[in-house]
């Protein structure tokens, strides 16, 4: 993803920001606040002008069937407050389908590749293992001298066959990682490739050739940008292979890294404030097939609480 581009979090802060100036109750003060957030990031602008863009495509719509259902809905919102969430729920359910149509655009093509909250293992001409986590995809190219998996998107799980003839690569848009051995995971993230060696070891090379390849060995992590390797760590008493069992395993992590990565299971959108979360850790183990399950048991053992307003909204707020 480009680091202009909005992500999920802004896109759901733009929303709520004009359901606040579409209320028809904001004062100088809000609007003032709005600019304020808008100019801090090109994402928040571009956010921002791009739900701006829908909202109009809204306004436009005739009195179709739809739009007669949204109008009673607001009709029967009395309460100020429920009438800006009603506002806010249209504007963030129509920039998720638009963000999932751009998003899932350039790997519709992929050899492979997952839907949001699907896992998936095959077994690849060489009978290596493959698992793709949610949200993926790959393309596979084997030939004569190497053996490529180009990761497009996500994350991937690989337990490499024995081919000494033919190395195996996995590649983004940061560089390469080429097997020294058997296990190992490979993340796309943003600016960024997080490697996660189980067994044996690999060499991430930057796509910079000008860096040396550095060498990763078993329980070690390490991540990978355009030219240089950085963050080298050892897993420890982590399991970061956890999601390949459908489980997210943790201990003593912030929960906004939790909450992160059940993101990354569910469809609609997942919003909660970073600040006021920050201070929050979490142990255990959360089933990834059930997101809803995993935030109830979060809101169980934490000072949280959810606010779902549909499938495709959650909305999570410090209960200090």
């Amino acid at each position: 993803m480009n680091r202009s581009e909005p992500t999920p979090e802004q896109v759901a802060a733009a929303a709520q920001w004009l359901s606040v100036l579409h209320s028809g109750e904001a004062d100088e003060s809000q609007r003032q606040a709005c600019a304020v957030w808008r100019d801090a990031d090109p994402g928040h602008a571009l956010a921002l002008s791009r739900l701006e863009i829908l909202w109009g495509r809204f306004d436009g719509l005739p009195a179709s069937h739809s739009r007669k259902i949204l109008e009673r809905a607001f009709a029967a919102q009395r309460k100020p407050a429920l009438r800006r969430a009603g506002t806010a729920l249209v504007l963030l359910v129509a920039a998720t389908v638009a963000w999932q149509g751009v998003r899932q655009a350039p790997v519709w093509l992929a050899d492979q590749r997952t839907g949001v909250g699907e896992r998936r293992s095959m077994m690849l001409e060489d009978h290596s293992q493959l698992q793709l986590n949610s949200d993926s995809a790959v393309d596979i190219e084997f030939d004569g001298q190497r053996r490529l998996i180009d990761l497009r998107r996500g994350e991937l799980w690989v337990e490499v066959a024995k081919d000494p003839k033919r190395p195996f690569v996995v590649r983004t848009e940061q560089g390469t990682v080429t097997a020294l051995g058997t296990r190992f995971l490979v993340r796309r993230e943003d600016g960024q490739t997080r490697v996660t060696v189980l067994e044996s070891a690999i060499a991430a090379q930057p796509s910079k050739k000008s860096s040396p390849p550095a060498r990763v060995a078993a329980g070690q992590q390490a991540l990978l940008y355009a030219d240089h390797v950085d963050g080298l760590t050892t897993i420890g008493i982590a399991d970061p292979a956890s999601w390949t069992r459908g489980v997210l395993k943790v201990d003593d992590r912030p929960l906004l890294e939790v909450l992160d990565e059940l993101a990354r299971y569910r469809r609609g959108v997942l919003h909660y404030d970073r600040q006021a979360l920050a201070g929050l850790r979490v142990s255990g183990s959360f089933p990834l097939d059930n997101s809803d399950a995993a935030l109830a048991a979060l809101q169980t053992s934490l000072p949280i609480r959810l606010q779902r307003f549909t499938d495709w909204l959650v909305v999570i707020k410090s209960d200090k």
